[in-house]
């Protein structure tokens, strides 16, 4: 990517603002899909997905005059749990249970703050799998040693987009006048389990045990690691806050309202997403 021929990277740091006034030099959008998706604690998700993004829409404010659209990528999180009887809408009270979700709450007020008298748009992606991705990978990864793990007995209620989805999802948001001052869930279109999805990646490699994961082991891994981020300062692949989303009934949003009123319409379906994905992380080594 950083030797496409129609980029010209600028390297900045949400967390200083000078930086972030040399890379909107010349910009007339704003893209800012910048965040942790983990981290040690409470006050560096909020010091980075909070206070980061206000420090982005701080430095578009001062260039107002040149800048057409903003567009910030937040979460699914900010609504909190949803099941398929009750997905995540657009027009609900956000209800977030962790502190990420917490600080991409954050960030989208902080951002309306600074930013609310320029053409905006929010979209709110659900778990996000595809090339390059970390977090989803792990699961990848243990499916690949011999075991693909269930949580929840596999019927937790999932949203998902593939990567390749998300980036149609962002780009009509982005150019099109009628995403001006709205959010926009976005989703594969399909509601998955953690069951489905054990069998699927199963089925996939040819192999594997599906091991269900206890709740109380579960919460006892989520114990430890954060015990061992408080003493090393670094975040935990496995925390306390994400075994907390791990053991909800679902994360469901409806994508109806990006559908009708941008004529998205996702591409990559789940088998199709999980063996491009598949195939990715063995080609490039980190299978």
């Amino acid at each position: 990517m950083r030797e496409h021929p129609g980029l010209d990277p600028v390297r900045g740091d949400i967390g200083d603002p000078d930086s972030l006034r040399r890379c909107l030099e010349g910009a007339e959008a704003v893209f800012h899909l910048a965040g942790v998706t983990k981290a040690a604690s409470r006050d560096e998700y909020l010091r980075v997905n909070g206070r980061g993004t206000e420090h982005v829409a701080s430095a578009v404010a001062a260039a107002d005059e040149r800048i057409r659209k903003v567009l910030l990528v937040s979460s699914l999180a900010v609504a909190g749990p949803r099941t398929a009887a009750n997905p995540a809408r657009e027009e609900d009270e956000p209800g977030p249970i962790t502190w990420y979700g917490e600080s991409k709450l954050l960030g989208e007020r902080l951002l309306l703050e600074r930013c609310g008298h320029l053409p905006w748009t929010i979209v709110r992606p659900p778990v996000v799998y595809g090339p390059f991705d970390r977090d989803v990978f792990l699961y990848f990864k243990a499916a690949a040693s011999g075991f693909v793990p269930l949580l929840r007995g596999g019927t937790m209620e999932l949203s998902l987009v593939h990567v390749e989805d998300l980036t149609d999802a962002i780009l009509l948001a982005g150019f099109s006048p009628e995403a001006h001052g709205k959010s926009y869930y976005v989703s594969d279109g399909a509601v998955h389990t953690t069951r489905g999805l054990a069998d699927l990646l199963r089925m996939i490699l040819g192999r594997g045990a599906i091991l269900p994961v206890p709740a109380s082991l579960l919460r006892a891994a989520g114990l430890l690691c954060d015990a061992g981020a408080r003493l090393t300062g670094k975040p935990a692949l496995l925390n306390g806050q994400k075994v907390r989303e791990s053991l909800q009934d679902g994360w469901v949003c409806s994508d109806e309202r990006i559908r009708k009123e941008l004529g998205y319409a996702p591409r990559v379906g789940i088998e199709h997403g999980f063996r491009s994905t598949l195939a990715w992380y063995r080609e490039n080594g980190w299978i």
